[in-house]
């Protein structure tokens, strides 16, 4: 019999962002309800710890809950679930909560049919899409488990991964987190851009900066794509804040927040998962479109964090336009790594500024809406 969860509340999706509201964007049609981030500002680590201090111990239900949200990709999310499915684990020592975020039908049909043979799978649907930040604060409220794992849905993992990220959770406090290593699925083409994506900071920092052990700032790599860390912990903080609409910011605001209450966060690259999917240019100008848009919401929501992230993006904009296309030309006809690299840097550029300018608007308009019903 399919398991599906029927019972676990909406989280609210919308608020009021110092002086302006901030909701979805208009094609995402959700209600808006005033946020409720948690009651972390009044925590301590040491308070933080108490409240969320736990040791893995058999309690006879699952040590680790999966956590998988997934929006129209049925069957990339088949092969997620697959590749959870065969762990080298007991399966009666996790279990796997899927949410689908108002895919449709197609998606349906993959959990039902999965599930039906998997009684570890659960899986619920919000009827209304309403982005990864929701679909993952309703799976940690279906989670019954002390710990979680986050996975997104185009992630496989390798048959140990699980064991391993249990593994540095025995005897430890409830502040760390643990972030594993991401790679191409072997097999997958990987192109031009993948490579050249993969010697920045633009989506991963595991070619530059990263190296195992402890991470200095937990917020510059919580990657939730493949990350462990106490439901309780996360609980204490509120999750994640549901005013980012994208898969854009809403596990760096996150991770921020932890860590002022004392939660720490260690690289394990022997924690590994797979990247299932190409990623080509136009793609990844359009997610760098919501994270230029997300980057509105950050700055209000937390104005004074060190996130690295620029906020200006006015200047000269006719010479970057023009630029932009010539280097677009001659990238065409010229096989160089260095002027594609230029080629990939411009388009990036200009998707994000695109995306911080319609933030920008959209929260202007929001506050001049807000001062007319005033």
């Amino acid at each position: 019999m399919a398991t599906r969860i029927t019972d676990v509340p909406s989280f609210p999706a919308a608020g009021w962002y110092g002086s302006a509201w901030w909701s979805a964007p208009p094609e995402v049609n959700r209600k808006p309800v005033a946020p409720q981030v948690g009651s972390w500002s009044g925590l301590t680590p040491s308070r933080v710890r108490d409240k969320c201090g736990w040791r893995m111990t058999n309690t006879g239900g699952p040590e680790i809950t999966v956590v998988v949200p997934t929006y129209r990709r049925p069957s990339l999310l088949a092969k997620c679930l697959g590749s959870l499915a065969t762990q080298d684990l007991d399966p009666d020592r996790f279990e796997v909560v899927v949410v689908d975020d108002a895919s449709g039908p197609e998606t349906r049909e993959v959990l039902e049919e999965l599930s039906s043979a998997w009684p570890q799978l659960r899986w619920l649907v919000q009827d209304v899409n309403c982005g990864p930040a929701a679909a993952r604060n309703r799976g940690i409220a279906a989670a019954r488990s002390p710990l979680l794992l986050f996975v997104d849905d185009d992630i496989v993992a390798a048959p140990d991964l699980i064991p391993v990220h249990l593994r540095y959770h025995t005897d430890t406090d409830g502040l760390l987190g643990v972030v594993g290593l991401v790679q191409w699925l072997p097999g997958l083409r990987v192109t031009p851009f993948m490579q050249w994506l993969d010697s920045t900071d633009l989506q991963f920092s595991y070619g530059t900066w990263m190296r195992e052990g402890r991470i200095e700032r937990p917020w510059d790599a919580f990657y939730t794509c493949n990350l462990s860390l106490s439901a309780a912990m996360i609980g204490a903080v509120g999750g994640f804040d549901e005013r980012f609409p994208y898969p854009a910011f809403e596990d760096v605001e996150l991770g921020f927040r932890l860590s002022r209450q004392g939660f720490r966060l260690d690289y394990r690259p022997d924690a590994l998962a797979w990247h299932a999917r190409t990623m080509e240019l136009d793609g990844f100008c359009r997610r760098m479109g919501q994270v230029g848009e997300s980057v509105t919401v950050l700055r209000v929501v937390q104005p004074d964090a060190p996130f690295d992230v620029p906020a200006d993006v006015e200047g000269q904009r006719r010479w970057r336009t023009g630029a932009r296309h010539v280097v677009a030309a001659v990238a065409k006809v010229t096989p160089s790594d260095r002027i594609r690299a230029l080629h990939y840097r411009a388009e990036i550029n200009q998707a994000y500024r695109e995306g911080v300018r319609r933030g920008r608007a959209r929260v202007a308009d929001l506050a001049r809406e807000r001062d007319l019903e005033s």
